[in-house]
This record gives C-alpha cells, structure tokens and sequence, in this order.
C-alpha cells in the first residue's frame, strides 16, 4: 500500500469525528443491546466463575502492539518529532473513523505495511521491550492469583497471536505467570521468518475478507479452548478489557473495565456509557478489587 508524505490527522486531532454519527451511534445502539442483554443476565456468585478472558492492548499494558510494531518498522521522524510508524497508525485509525476501512481491512493493511519493512520474527523483542513498560502489573498479580485458585486465563486479542505468544514466555519468566491459551490474527511467516501475510484474523464477527479466514474473538477463544477438549461456558466467563471495542464479547459476559488516568477517547466513552458490569480504577487497589470480585470478597 502507497501512502502520499502529507500530514496524517493524529488520533488526539480526530476526537470530534470520534463522535460521529458513524461512529457513536453504532456504540450507544450497541449500548442498549448491552444493557437488555445484561438485563436478562442470571447473576452469577464468584464461585461460579471459572474462565476470566483478558484483552491484550489498552487492557494488559497501556499501549497497542500494532502501533509499537509500526514505530518499529518506520522510526524514521518529522520536524514535530513524530515517527512515520505513528503516521501511518493514525491513517489507518481514521480510515476506520470514518468508516472508509472495517477493523479487519485496517489490520490487514497494517500487516501489508509491515511486510514491506520487512518486519520478521525477530522484530518481536523489538515490539516487546516498548510494550512491557506499561504492563499492568496489579493486574497480572491478580491473574496469577486467579490461577491459583483453579481459573482458566485466557488473552484474547485482534492483534497478533505471535506476539501474544512472545509476551507470554516473558511475563512467565518476569512474573511467574502465563496464560493457558492464547487467541489472536495469525501472522505468516516465510523462510526467512519476515511476515509474509496472515493466515487468520480475529475481527469483529466470522466471515472471510480477501481469501483470510476471520473469527469473531469469542469464536477464536472457544476454538482455542475446543482444542484442548474444553466448552466455552458463558455464564460462568468474566471478561476483563478497556474499551467498547470488546462490547460484542461484553454482551455475553460479566465485564470488568479497567479504567486508566489518562483514559482514550474510546475508554471515556465506554465509561460514560458504562459498558461493564464493574469499572475498576486503575489504581493501588486494581488487584484487590479485581479478587474480590471474581474470587468473593472471603477468599481476597
């Protein structure tokens, strides 16, 4: 994909498209079905809990695989000290914005620009060592906690499976934890183990775009877990994320939202809306409040 040299507007330059008709009226409709669906809920005891699902970028750490993978590929900065990789993060964000790319065109456009940087495997590090800085670290002490007391942990994210995997050998060597299945997009890889395109993206629902398989993120979770001989129980499922850009897998489960002190436009918006079961401050407190809510408050 060839990209004219102009200015791209910034992500913090397009908040007042964020609130476009395109946009927030898709996120308070789905606000509603949110809402009725939650109605509806059977309310569960913590006992009953047995998988917790985490959101990897905005929710894990503070910032976004995709775009620390761009600042990788294109470092090279503006007069305004602004990477090319940010550049072309914040093209691909208001092309979604504006509702000229679907998520899943977004990622693989992203992937193609990647690939022709010749962004490899072992870039990952690279991407890892700018990602790990802002781990929540009150929140993986809760999830190895949650391990102990017999919970499933999985990270589910729309970015890529492979890195999901690379991060997870190091918070097992950092932190003495892991998750226990991992869903995500697939990268391929060719012989020189530079990314030569995607195998499966994990999108917004499942259906297939340029030849690629997409899965739904709770399609690509209960297929994970189908592997290991295991059923996706919905209402027994917590699911912790940052933003409305999980509120389809809100809809089928008890939600925590973690909320940030410097929250984005799209984790304000999902906190006026008030699109969980339970917002948490990301604060001293993240790993108490989050036991007590999935362990019971006896037992944290």
């Amino acid at each position: 994909m060839r990209l004219p040299r102009v200015r791209v507007p910034r992500v913090r330059d397009i908040k007042t498209k964020l609130s476009s008709a395109r946009l927030l009226g898709g996120v308070v409709k789905n606000s509603l079905q949110f809402k009725l669906r939650r109605r509806a809920f059977r309310r569960f005891s913590a006992k009953d809990f047995d998988t917790i699902i985490v959101d990897m970028d905005g929710t894990l750490y503070e910032s976004d695989a995709n775009l620390e993978a761009l600042k990788v590929a294109y470092p090279e900065k503006n007069e305004s000290g602004v990477t090319r990789g940010e550049e072309l993060y914040d093209f691909l964000i208001s092309k979604i914005v504006l509702g000229e790319y679907s998520i899943e065109r977004a990622i693989i456009e992203g992937n193609r620009l990647l690939m022709k940087a010749g962004v490899g495997a072992s870039d990952i590090d690279r991407v890892l060592a700018r990602v790990n800085k802002g781990l929540r670290k009150q929140l993986i002490r809760a999830l190895k906690e949650l391990k102990k007391n017999g919970k499933k942990v999985v990270l589910a994210t729309l970015s890529s499976k492979n890195f999901g995997e690379r991060l997870n050998v190091y918070l097992k060597e950092k932190y003495g934890f892991s998750f226990d299945y991992i869903a995500g997009t697939e990268l391929r890889f060719n012989s020189e183990a530079k990314i030569s395109g995607l195998n499966s993206i994990v999108g917004t629902k499942d259906f297939e775009i340029d030849g690629i398989k997409v899965k739904s993120k709770v399609s690509a979770i209960k297929e994970e877990l189908a592997l290991a001989g295991i059923e996706l129980d919905v209402g027994r499922t917590v699911l912790i994320t940052d933003s409305y850009g999980d509120i389809d897998s809100a809809k089928m489960f008890v939600t925590i939202l973690i909320k940030p002190d410097k929250p984005t436009q799209a984790q304000k918006v999902s906190h006026q809306l008030r699109l969980a079961d339970y917002i948490l401050p990301d604060d001293a407190d993240l790993q108490t409040n989050l036991l007590s809510i999935i362990l019971g408050p006896e037992k944290n």
